[in-house]
């Protein structure tokens, strides 16, 4: 069914057909809230809040057409404009590098100049914009549909943002679909730019994400989120929020012809039960009659074999003796001529390995850190115990220098360093806690800037 005759308007259009067939009182697919959390929404959330505020890396937000990218850029506005600047620049607009140019230049007014070559303006803004950290801002430049623009657009605003002080220049966040990846010329050894994949909905996740809907709609679950519906729509919608919207009215109205495989996975029980349950009991009573004849059939057919009795003459008398048991008859004749039994050699030990070699020593070069008033080896930290908070994290020292500076009137703030992925991970901590409620009080107090950013209280024992 083509996606004209789903969303056809004849006959007063589809709502109120649905409306009118099951009582809804209002459209289940128009409602945008409240945010779908599942299929690792929310997490992807939270990933680009954290790495928006206090990240180092550019942001790669990826997924099939209709995924939910856009969604979710919006929800991370909605939630996070009070404490971040947001600068959506449409890949319609990315023609040249002049119009690049002109759309920064709308942003910065008059910071970054206008004299150069559009490449040195594109570089000139992210110098300017490492101003706004210090003003208690950050910049976003979100960049939609970012495969649709030229892919040396791309590259350009990328190799401009490393080049800059990436824990505090504008972040961009390239959102498109995985031809991202090429065109950005990644791998997966890169440690510049952080991916994060939207991946479609299973059949549970489509029910999750269309029940309170329905709910709210004043519609019956069990009546529109029957098996089979849900399979049809997970199928003609391929996991996808825009098919879901596209299909569900036509499944709903039965619009849609329901394949055998769906009606099958879903048949209720009562259509089928009697002759089901009839060709079970007769094949269960095949089964057994089956049974009951083989074993009977294979008693007669197996016969004891009768045991025959032997006697062995030993030596030159002739008397008869009884059969010994095997082991016994063996030994007798060993004794009666030792000369025909032939001893076993004993087994040669094997060998025993050689030690492994231990393991080779390798000299690490020491690190110096640019602050020593405030570093704290890691193993330090792990020696703790209880509980600290997390303030921030990068592969970049200066991200936790930036922290460390503008808030060291706290005391017990320190940062340390770790590995991630074989690159070095720097992180900033405060505090020492008995327990985790002891570390989200000490949250609370922190400076205002500190808890928009939302803290991660976590146990010395998850440190690595």
């Amino acid at each position: 069914m083509t996606e004209e005759r789903l969303n056809s308007l004849d006959g007063g259009g589809l709502f109120p057909r649905l409306q009118q067939r099951y009582g809804l009182r209002a459209n289940p697919l128009e409602m945008e809230t409240p945010f779908f959390p599942d299929a690792m929404r929310h997490h992807a959330l939270e990933a680009l809040r954290h790495l928006c505020g206090f990240g180092d890396m550019a942001l790669l937000l990826t997924g099939a057409a209709g995924s939910g990218k856009s969604r979710l850029l919006a929800e991370l506005v909605r939630s996070e404009s009070s404490r971040v600047d947001f600068h959506r620049i449409p890949a319609s607009a990315l023609t040249s590098a002049q119009a690049l140019v002109r759309d920064l230049k709308t942003i910065a007014k008059s910071g970054m100049g206008s004299d150069g070559n559009p490449r040195d303006l594109v570089y000139r803004f992210f110098k300017w914009s490492e101003s706004r950290v210090r003003k208690g801002q950050r910049m976003v430049l979100l960049i939609d549909d970012a495969d649709r623009a030229p892919v040396e657009l791309l590259r350009l605003i990328l190799s401009a943002y490393l080049a800059s002080e990436r824990g505090s220049s504008a972040v961009p966040v390239f959102s498109g679909s995985d031809n991202l990846v090429e065109m950005l010329a990644l791998d997966d050894a890169s440690t510049s730019v952080h991916q994060i994949h939207l991946r479609p909905l299973t059949k549970d996740e489509v029910v999750a994400y269309l029940e309170p809907r329905v709910h709210a709609a004043g519609g019956k679950t069990s009546e529109l989120l029957s098996p089979v519906r849900v399979a049809n729509i997970h199928a003609l919608s391929q996991g996808s929020f825009s098919g879901l919207k596209r299909v569900t009215p036509g499944v709903w109205l039965d619009m849609v012809a329901t394949s055998p495989a769906m009606r099958a996975q879903g048949l209720p029980w009562k259509r089928i039960g009697w002759p089901a349950l009839a060709l079970l009991l007769l094949a269960g009573s095949w089964w057994f009659v089956s049974r009951q004849y083989d074993e009977s059939m294979a008693k007669e057919s197996v016969k004891v074999p009768e045991r025959v009795r032997k006697s062995i003459t030993i030596g030159p008398q002739t008397e008869a003796v009884e059969p010994l048991p095997e082991a016994e008859t063996l030994l007798t004749e060993a004794e009666a001529e030792p000369d025909a039994v032939q001893s076993v050699p004993e087994p040669e030990p094997e060998p025993e390995p050689e030690p492994e070699p231990g393991p080779v020593s390798v000299s690490v070069p020491a690190f110096t850190p640019e602050n020593p008033e405030y570093f704290v080896p890691l193993e330090q930290v792990k020696a703790r115990e209880g509980w600290t908070i997390q303030l921030v994290a990068g592969n970049l020292e200066q991200t936790a220098l930036n922290i460390v500076e503008r808030h060291s009137q706290l005391g017990e703030i320190v940062y340390t360093l770790g590995e991630r992925q074989g690159q070095p991970w720097f992180m900033v901590f405060y505090g020492e806690f008995p327990t985790r409620e002891a570390a989200n009080e000490a949250v609370s107090d922190l400076p205002q800037e500190l808890v928009s950013r939302s803290p991660w209280v976590r146990s010395i024992d998850s440190l690595q």
